[in-house]
């Protein structure tokens, strides 16, 4: 087989193994899940396309639902980029889940947008359709609607971290972006280069910026999804709470249980997050003082650091 199916696989063993940890947590977002689900669905598809061009396949139907795969992928990374600006409404959601859908089943059921295929070099590439222009326009609007977002989300930020995870996003997406318009480039104008090998290996690096920055940034939930992190530890810890809580709901004061534990979950995560330092710890929470969060503790019989740590030239003053 051709060595060429080597990123492709490489990058859907990446997209399970990130996968693998989503499902376990079972608390990711529905929408980032399918983005990793997509992407993975994309990889393996091209990694079919080699066994379709080393058997000699003449089925195009392969190439159907590469294109179809490929219209999700644009359509999530869309989805991503809305959500991180802090645009998304159920209409746009829908709007743009339908318009994809109808792309996906003229392609899936039509000659109009893929024809067939025709080999080239180390692989095959698709003919293309006698509406292929909408395929076109499609990809362009998906990829120039997700800058626009990111870029508006970032101008209308109402907070530091909204205009980070913004940046942030951008650049994430920014080889997906640049390998999908040479791909599109090289398609309309006919150029002899089959470029969407080079997908795969962008929506990794997408996947692998997120991983790399997430720590710093909060980009996605993917950080409480991974083993022995503080927000693991902290997410699976509140879900267990509000399942007791569930349980017995109709027992007394279960309510008021339900809120102490909480809040002392939350200033332990917090204390953590600032290695016990209780002045950044008053900060991050965003309290008027460390005598705050002292009493707070007190309060929930939480141990109190050693208050030498949470000294220093940078402290917050107490008043």
């Amino acid at each position: 087989m051709s060595i060429y199916f080597l990123p492709a696989l490489l990058a859907l063993i990446f997209k399970l193994f990130v996968l693998v940890y989503v499902l376990k947590g079972a608390r990711v977002s529905t929408l980032f899940l399918s983005l990793i689900v997509v992407f993975a669905a994309h990889n393996a598809i091209e990694i079919l396309g080699y066994f379709y061009f080393d058997q000699s396949m003449s089925d195009s139907m392969f190439f159907r639902f590469y294109y179809v795969a490929t219209a999700f992928v644009l359509l999530y990374m869309l989805l991503h980029g809305i959500a991180v600006a802090r645009m998304q409404t159920q209409w746009s959601t829908y709007f743009l889940i339908g318009v994809t859908t109808l792309i996906s089943a003229i392609t899936l059921f039509t000659d109009l947008i893929i024809a067939g295929h025709y080999s080239i070099g180390y692989s095959l590439s698709a003919v293309k359709g006698p509406i292929f222009w909408l395929f076109a326009i499609f990809a362009l609007t998906t990829l120039l609607g997700n800058i626009v977002v990111l870029i508006l989300g970032y101008r209308g930020a109402k907070s530091q971290i909204q205009s980070v995870r913004c940046t942030q996003s951008l650049y994430a997406l920014g080889p997906v972006i640049l390998v999908c318009f040479l791909t599109l480039i090289f398609k309309v104008t006919e150029v002899g280069i089959n470029a969407t090998g080079l997908i795969p290996i962008a929506t990794t690096l997408f996947l692998a910026i997120v991983l790399k920055t997430e720590s710093k940034h909060k980009l996605s939930d993917l950080r409480r999804l991974l083993p022995l992190s503080m927000e693991r530890e902290t997410t699976n810890n509140l879900m267990d709470l509000l399942d007791d809580y569930i349980r017995n709901s109709n027992e007394k004061d279960v309510y008021k249980k339900l809120q102490m534990e909480i809040e002392k979950e939350i200033i332990r995560y917090s204390l953590k997050k600032c290695d016990n330092n209780v002045s950044n710890t008053t900060k991050m929470m965003g309290l008027k003082n460390r005598s705050t969060l002292y009493s707070m503790m007190n309060r929930l019989k939480i141990e109190i650091p050693d208050r030498d740590s949470s000294t220093g030239p940078n402290s917050p003053k107490d008043s």
